[in-house]
């Protein structure tokens, strides 16, 4: 049973063509990574820019959509008033009925 060692020359031979495998692999990695950066590219150049029109659309519902809140806390605090007002009214009503009472008994 021989055993066969490899000289200096086949571990030089492996060692390269080992190299060159991993440059070719790197080869084709690269080439895919062109191929996809230029379809992507590609398909970027064909799809169409949002137009201003519809930027203006987005800007005007985002104003709409808070001059909506502020005018809805507006209208809240003005009905909290105006229901104060009612109370207010009724018991100045029961108040005067209450005496005009009091004044027919006594």
């Amino acid at each position: 049973m021989s055993r066969h060692t490899p000289t200096r020359e086949e571990v030089e031979l492996n060692q390269l063509r080992q190299r060159e495998d991993q440059l070719r692999q790197r080869a084709k990695e690269s080439a895919a990574n062109r191929e996809r950066l230029v379809q992507e590219r590609s398909e970027r150049d064909r799809t169409m820019p949002p137009l201003d029109e519809v930027q203006d659309r987005t800007r005007r519902i985002l104003h709409e959509q808070t001059v909506s809140r502020g005018e809805v806390v507006n209208i809240l605090r003005t009905q909290n008033r105006d229901l104060l007002l009612i109370f207010l009214l009724v018991a100045a009503t029961c108040a005067l009925v209450w005496w005009g009472l009091q004044l027919m008994h006594g």
